[in-house]
């Protein structure tokens, strides 16, 4: 989103979302819309002046019988993490068996179109062509075919790179 960079300016597209910083001189600018007794609380951040008394402030809010929880941002952030890591690694997983059997479809495929065109294979032969000629036929063949590919992978990865925050907002963000 930087434009351009320099030692006194950075500049922004407008790409860029802008959040007012709250200060004491801007503070009586900000109105809630409704009654603001009725508004909870949703969170309090509390700063223990040692682990001492961070545990017992922790212990007094285990019992299942109150509303609030008292949780430490690390730890959960950690557990995030951890579901995170577990969800790519399962991911990966996928995508490993995936591409195996994608290779094991295009061999399957290549080979039974060498096996269908054995009578085109037996005319080069008879053409005078040898081995070698025939092996650069099916490598020249073989070569255009993934050549196309990446071709067409290329143009929908930059597709893909171009329009990914609108398409993630589009079919993952509801």
């Amino acid at each position: 989103m930087v434009i351009e960079r320099t030692d006194a300016n950075v500049v922004a597209s407008a790409k860029l979302v802008e959040y007012t910083e709250i200060t004491d001189d801007n503070r009586d600018s900000f109105h809630f819309h409704g009654d603001a007794e009725q508004y909870p609380i949703s969170a309090i951040i509390a700063l223990p002046e040692d682990d001492k008394s961070g545990t017992i402030l922790r212990g007094r809010y285990l019992d299942g019988e109150r509303l609030h929880q008292l949780v430490v941002p690390a730890t959960v952030i950690d557990g995030l993490l951890a579901n995170i890591f577990r969800i790519k690694n399962v991911l990966d997983a996928v995508i490993s068996v995936v591409a195996v059997a994608t290779l094991l479809a295009l061999t399957l495929v290549f080979a039974l179109s060498i096996r269908l065109r054995q009578r085109e294979i037996a005319t080069v032969f008879r053409l005078g062509g040898n081995r070698l000629t025939t092996a650069r036929l099916l490598a020249a063949e073989i070569a255009i075919i993934v050549a196309a590919s990446a071709v067409l992978c290329s143009a929908l990865i930059l597709v893909v790179n171009q329009y990914s925050a609108d398409l993630v907002r589009t079919l993952v963000i509801r």
